[in-house]
């Protein structure tokens, strides 16, 4: 070496293996940690800022998960006032804690430093990882986390910068969301499917981005598509503007030579096989007949003639099905919980259905979606099957998503409501839940 330096006097000697290298903002932190901290936070308080702000911390995910990793490790005293949070780990330690190489390790670690989230302690000389302590025992090695004392006020405005971002996020989606509502209404009363698509593009890339920029550019396309179905005349109006033309389209005639069958009566029963169509032995069971059966004569035995006509009885998701509030009661033990009194009436039924739906997991616009299909009692009622059935043991993984499907059953007129709610009258029936309340 000492050649070398001879046939180069300009060469600066390299640095001893081991000593760390100290950048500016390490250095201030170090000459931080002297004043007083402006504010003692604890560890759990610390732990719970960091984790709600994982995407916007501004740190990577390995130097994310080892800070978490050492305040977790540390005692909860050691957060109090006039007390240090310090802790010392080898790099296996550190590298089990967060499962990491050591390069990632060391770049993680320098990441914090440069970040003023922790201060580095070496031992003598300043070599890294040396077990060193004075004779005062006024030196440790390891990694002091008291400078998150002083980075604790710019965690909080960060803190309140992302939610204000999230709610904003929240209010442009839900914007997009009622603008295409309104879109799709007036593209089906003009026939316009194509501006329909564009607007369902949209609707699918405003849930993949957070960007405030992004999000209000899709705003401002589905602006635009509004604008464009509006200046689009109805379909009706083009209807009749365009003359008349001399071909006609004849309904088509059943060829002669397809039989017409009549369809097969609930009497015959449906056929259920547990084998396939390949084998020759198939096991059948008669079990839909018997109850379709039992849910006609039910429905006979309960006609009232004062009840509407049954061409309104088949627009109703019910089917007619007549049943007072103890009843639901009955079937949805949750919903007691949330009643005022134990007979409440309709109303209270209804409000105590739409805080059940919130707790369920189900969006304020799929419940405005759904009294504005079903109407407020039947959306009610279609909240309480939904619960109770999950109460039975049904896996619903998706409580909005299912609701949403029912909607768009009752919509087609697919969805029967009473079919459910004989169900769980039986269900409840042969639990011995049954509390009094008849239909």
């Amino acid at each position: 070496m000492q050649g070398l330096q001879g046939n180069f006097p300009f060469a600066v000697p390299l640095p001893r293996k081991g000593t760390r290298r100290l950048s500016p903002a390490m250095i201030e932190a170090r000459e931080e940690l002297l004043a007083p901290p402006p504010a003692y936070p604890g560890k759990g308080d610390l732990l719970r800022m960091l984790k709600s702000l994982r995407s916007g911390s501004g740190l990577s995910r390995p130097a994310l998960s080892l800070l978490l990793a050492m305040i977790e490790k540390t005692r909860p005293e050691s957060w109090e006032a006039l007390e240090t949070p310090f802790i010392y780990a080898h790099n296996e330690t550190l590298m089990r804690w967060t499962d990491c190489s050591l390069t990632t390790l060391h770049r993680a670690v320098r990441e914090l430093a440069d970040a003023r989230m922790l201060v580095p302690q070496d031992g003598r000389n300043g070599q890294r990882g040396r077990r060193w302590q004075g004779a005062d025992e006024s030196q440790r090695v390891g990694f002091n986390l008291a400078s998150l004392r002083y980075r604790w006020s710019d965690l909080l405005d960060r803190s309140d910068m992302i939610r204000r971002q999230r709610e904003e996020v929240s209010f442009l989606r839900g914007e997009i969301a009622d603008l295409n509502d309104r879109l799709r209404r007036e593209a089906e009363a003009r026939d316009n499917t194509q501006v329909s698509a564009s607007a369902v593009r949209i609707m699918r890339k405003r849930m993949r981005t957070e960007c405030l920029a992004t999000l209000r550019g899709y705003f401002s396309e589905m602006s635009a598509l509004f604008h464009q179905v509006l200046d689009t005349p109805p379909a009706s109006a083009s209807a009749t503007s365009k003359p008349p033309c001399g071909a006609v389209d004849n309904p088509r005639s059943v060829p002669s030579g397809t039989p017409i069958v009549a369809p097969m009566p609930p009497q015959s029963g449906t056929h259920y096989t547990d084998t396939k169509d390949i084998q020759l032995s198939k096991k059948v069971d008669l079990v839909a007949a018997c109850g379709r059966d039992r849910i006609e004569a039910m429905r006979r035995v309960s006609a009232d003639p004062t009840q509407p006509t049954p061409g309104a009885l088949d627009r109703s998701a019910l089917r007619g099905f007549k049943a007072t509030t103890m009843f639901y009661l009955q079937i949805c033990a949750p919903l007691r919980d949330l009643c005022a009194s134990p007979r409440p009436s309709m109303d209270d039924l209804i409000t105590a259905a739409e805080v059940l739906s919130a707790r369920m997991g189900v969006t304020h616009h799929a419940w405005a979606q759904g009294c504005q299909v079903l109407g407020r009692f039947e959306a009610a009622v279609t909240t309480i099957v939904m619960t109770a059935r999950r109460e039975n043991g049904a896996e619903i993984r998706r409580p909005d998503a299912y609701f949403r499907s029912l909607i768009e059953r009752a919509a087609t007129r697919e969805l029967f409501l009473d079919r459910s709610l004989y169900a769980l009258r039986d269900v409840a029936a042969s639990a011995g839940e049954a509390g009094g309340a008849r239909c």
